[in-house]
């Protein structure tokens, strides 16, 4: 067992799992290619193949999560596929000069006004729509993190 390399591996998954409130950053593939370094180091004989392909999903699982939510949020709101892509677009957009507030805003308005549009002045409709993409968007950050946490606890367990 290389204790000072798993400490390290530790470490950075504990790092990825709080960069998962992070924009841009690929938390779930970072926290899989940790885990499978790790395993490289030691020769694959650490954590064992296993418990590596159970780590390896979950972190892509959570990485799927990030990447998802949004729009299968949006979605179960109502919204169409279109309109939550424009809305994330734009989203994405204001989140540089505005931060995570910016894509938030982004997606909200840009769902609630192409809803409010789609149906003939309908404000709560849309305000439905906006605030299930609003919760999705939010809601994975904490899923990732969840996921991801589990990940950096089960490798610790492993490996210690």
């Amino acid at each position: 067992m290389a204790l000072p390399t798993a400490e390290l591996a530790i470490g950075l998954l504990v790092v990825w799992t709080a960069t998962a409130f992070v924009p841009f950053v690929p938390s779930g593939v970072l926290a899989a290619l940790t885990v499978v370094g790790y395993a490289y180091t030691t020769g694959f004989a650490e954590p064992g193949l296993p418990v590596l392909i159970a780590l390896v999903l979950v972190s892509l699982l959570a990485s799927a999560v990030d990447l998802l939510s949004g729009m299968v949020s949006g979605r179960l709101g109502g919204a169409s596929t279109r309109t939550v892509v424009v809305g994330t677009l734009v989203g994405v957009v204001l989140l540089v000069p505005l931060g995570p507030i910016g894509l938030v805003v982004g997606l909200c308005g840009t769902v609630f006004l192409a809803a409010l549009y789609e149906n003939g002045d309908e404000p709560r409709a849309a305000a439905r729509q906006a605030a299930y993409a609003a919760v999705g968007v939010l809601a994975s950050a904490f899923v990732q993190a969840i996921l991801l946490g589990g990940v950096a606890v089960a490798f610790a367990l492993s490996v210690l």
